[in-house]
């Protein structure tokens, strides 16, 4: 059966968040029956860009991470919830039920993402989930998708077989600890975050005058 994933390309992320406004437009004072409660209008949002600035001037690095909920397949939080709070959905998707998990604030715990949030007001945990709502009304693509201008970020629908050979043949990775939750968001030139930036200049002195090696 085909399911959701989800592919981040560090190298084409410039920082803009609109994937986080997208969403925030989509669930701040809007609640989706069967599907979510609305999102607080304060606190941490339900996906992030992290941002990693490295160097100084005039050689500077700056990385963006995309981060949300990993839709695991072996997903820690569904372990943790009771009466069923959370399920795993034929798509690949994992969702929250709000009628089911209000008080159960060990569902935040044991996301090791850090990516479900506690709604203190309505004592909810809430992830971002994938905009299931929309999907399940006929449309192509989440909304952060939809709304990233350099394609940093796409979801893709594929058998699993398939999303193993698209992931060896691109190269893509997850952050830890993906590989063990089998997480369903990959990124795609993840080195460029979270490899040490080494950069400098060479120079060297001919007939008493100092200057940049070539090449």
């Amino acid at each position: 059966m085909k399911k959701w994933n989800l592919i981040f390309d560090v190298a084409l992320c410039t920082g803009c968040r609109n994937c986080e406004i997208a969403v925030k437009d989509e669930y701040v004072g809007n609640t989706h029956p069967g599907y979510t409660a609305e999102m607080p209008r304060h606190g941490p949002g339900w996906v992030q860009i992290r941002q990693r600035e490295r160097g100084q001037y005039p050689a500077v690095d700056v990385t963006h991470l995309f981060q949300c909920c990993q839709h695991c397949d072996d997903a820690p939080c569904m372990q943790a919830a009771k009466n069923g709070a959370i399920s795993k959905r034929p798509d690949g998707l994992v969702q929250i039920h709000p009628e089911r998990a209000r008080g159960q604030k060990a569902i935040v715990e044991a996301c090791p993402f850090r990516a479900v949030t506690w709604n203190e007001a309505l004592q909810l945990p809430q992830h971002w989930g994938f905009d299931s709502h929309l999907l399940d009304a006929g449309w192509t693509e989440p909304r952060p998708v939809q709304s990233c201008p350099t394609g940093a970020l796409r979801s893709i629908k594929v058998e699993d077989e398939e999303m193993r050979r698209i992931a060896a043949e691109q190269k893509l990775e997850h952050i830890e600890p993906g590989d063990m939750t089998k997480s369903r968001v990959h990124y795609r030139n993840l080195y460029r975050y979270t490899r040490a930036f080494v950069a400098g200049t060479l120079t060297a002195a001919k007939n008493g005058i100092e200057d940049c090696v070539a090449g």
